[in-house]
C-alpha cells in the first residue's frame, strides 16, 4: 500500500475514530476531552530555550514501561524537556500521577499529514522515541523529513502482527527504513522485523519491564492487609485473575465456584483488563450472586466477601502483593495473553490459558522453568490452583522460579540508555 492511499483511507475513517471515542467516552467520559490535541492542536507550549525529546507510549501498560527510561532521562538529561504523548485517559492519569510536573503531557495526534505537521511545528521536537509497536507511516516519514531522530525501543512484533504488516509490506518497510535506531526485546523479534526489512540494523537489548522496581514498602503494607483480611486466624488462601477479557470471567467464576466447594475460605481478586468493561464485570459478578465488594469503592472485605472486584487504574501491582497465585487473562481466548512480568517480580506461582503469542518469548522462559502452568478450562484452572495452595512450600518454590526468570531478564534500561545516548547527545 503506498503512503498516499494509506492517508486518503484514513482520513475517509476519521469520523470513525471519533465516534469510537465517544463509545469509549460512555465508560469514561476523559475521552470526550482535549479532542483538539488529537487533532494537534496543542494549549500548552515548550518552553523555550531547552531541547525537547518526545516519548510515545500508548496506554498504561507502556507508561508503566517507559518509567524507569523517564526517571533516568530525566536524571541524566536535566537541561531538556520531554514531552510524554499517549492514546488514552488511563494512560494520562497514571503518566501524570507518577511523575507530575516533571513532564509534559499531549494526545498522540491522528497520522494525518496536517494534523503531524501542526504537532512538530508547534512542539520543534528533537528526537523521537517510540516504545514497543507504534509504528505510524505519516508520523514517521514527516520526522525525517523535518530531520527529527527517531528511535523504536522495547521493539516487540508478535507473529500476528508481522502477518498482517507484510500484508502493507512496502508502507510498514518505508516506515521501519526512515527509523534510526530501532532496539528490540529478544532476537525472535529482531527476526520478524527483518523479514519485512533486511537493510535495517537491529539490537538486542531485552524487555524494559523487567527493570521496573516494586515499591520496597508494598510486601509489608500487603501483609497487613492480609492479615485484617484473615479468617480465624488464618490468612486466606488468594487467587488473582488479571486482565481478564470478555468470555474469560465466566469462566474464572465457574472455576471459583468449584475452588469454594473444596476451599470455601478462597478469596478471588478479579481484575478486568479495560476500564470500558468494569462496569459489565460487576453485572456478571452481580447475576453471579458470589458476595463481592469493589475496590473503586473502597469496601472492606469482610469474612464474607468471596470476590474483590479490581475495579481501579494504576493499581495491579499492588493487588498482585495481596494473592497467592495469579493467573493472567488474555490467554483463555484468542488473544495472545497478557503482560507475565508483574506477577513473576512479586514470585507469585503463575497460571495461564495456551494462547500466549504476544508473550512467546518469556512464556517459554517461564514454562521451561517450572514457573508457568498453562490451564485449559474452568476444571484445569480450579485443580492447579488447588494443588499450588494445599502445598505451601510448593506454591512457594513456583513463585520464586518466577522471580528468578524475571531477575535474569534484567539490565535492559542501562542497554537501551547506552543505544540512545549518541542519538540523544548529537541532537542537544
Amino acid at each position: 500500500m503506498h503512503r498516499n492511499v494509506y492517508t486518503f483511507a484514513f482520513y475517509l475513517l476519521l469520523p470513525l475514530y471519533f465516534a469510537r471515542l465517544c463509545w469509549k467516552g460512555a465508560y469514561n467520559r476523559e475521552y470526550f476531552f482535549r479532542w483538539p490535541e488529537r487533532l494537534g492542536i496543542s494549549k500548552d507550549s515548550p518552553t523555550k530555550n531547552k531541547p525537547l525529546i518526545w516519548v510515545h507510549a500508548v496506554s498504561v501498560g507502556e507508561v508503566n514501561a517507559s518509567m524507569p527510561l523517564l526517571r533516568r532521562l530525566i536524571a541524566e538529561y536535566p537541561n531538556i524537556e520531554i514531552l510524554v504523548t499517549t492514546t488514552t485517559p488511563t494512560g494520562s492519569k497514571l503518566l501524570l500521577e507518577r511523575l507530575g510536573g516533571t513532564v509534559k503531557h499531549q494526545y498522540l495526534p491522528v497520522d494525518l499529514p496536517l494534523c503531524i505537521k501542526h504537532f512538530l511545528d508547534h512542539w520543534q521536537p528533537k528526537a523521537l522515541i517510540l516504545l514497543e509497536t507504534e509504528i505510524w507511516p505519516n508520523l514517521i516519514n514527516l520526522c525525517k523529513q523535518k530531520g527529527i531522530k527517531t528511535a523504536l525501543v522495547n521493539a516487540r512484533l508478535s507473529e500476528k502482527s508481522k502477518s498482517n504488516y507484510l500484508k502493507y509490506n512496502s508502507l510498514i518497510k518505508e516506515s521501519i527504513d526512515s527509523l534510526d535506531l530501532i532496539l528490540a526485546q529478544y532476537e525472535s523479534d529482531r527476526l520478524r522485523f527483518n523479514e519485512i526489512s533486511q537493510i535495517k540494523k537491529i539490537d538486542i537489548c531485552g524487555n524494559l519491564k523487567f527493570d521496573q522496581d516494586i515499591p520496597s514498602e508494598l510486601n509489608e503494607i500487603s501483609l497487613n492487609i492480609r492479615k485484617d483480611w484473615s479468617i480465624n486466624g488464618k490468612v486466606r488462601p488468594t487467587l488473582i485473575a488479571s486482565s481478564t477479557h470478555e468470555g474469560e470471567e465466566d469462566i474464572v467464576l465457574d472455576a471459583f465456584e468449584k475452588i469454594l466447594k473444596v476451599r470455601p475460605e478462597s478469596l478471588l481478586v478479579l481484575v478486568p483488563r479495560h476500564l470500558e468493561r468494569f462496569e459489565r464485570v460487576k453485572g456478571i459478578l452481580q447475576e453471579s450472586k458470589i458476595p463481592f465488594v469493589s475496590r473503586s469503592m473502597r469496601e472492606d472485605v469482610s469474612k464474607d466477601t468471596k470476590i474483590l472486584l479490581g475495579d481501579t487504574i494504576g493499581e495491579l501491582n499492588f493487588l498482585y502483593s495481596l494473592a497467592d497465585v495469579a493467573f493472567i487473562g488474555g490467554s483463555l481466548i484468542d488473544h495472545g495473553g497478557q503482560n507475565l512480568l508483574e506477577p513473576s517480580a512479586q514470585s507469585l506461582a503463575l497460571l495461564s490459558g495456551p494462547s500466549l503469542r504476544n508473550f512467546s518469548d518469556i512464556s517459554e522462559q517461564l514454562i521451561q522453568n517450572n514457573a508457568l502452568a498453562v490451564v485449559h478450562d474452568a476444571e484445569e484452572l480450579c485443580n492447579r490452583y488447588l494443588l499450588l495452595i494445599e502445598d505451601e512450600s510448593t506454591c512457594n518454590a513456583i513463585g520464586a522460579k518466577a522471580y528468578e526468570v524475571f531477575m535474569k531478564n534484567r539490565g535492559a534500561l542501562d542497554a537501551i540508555l547506552n543505544k540512545l545516548k549518541p542519538l540523544i547527545s548529537n541532537v542537544i
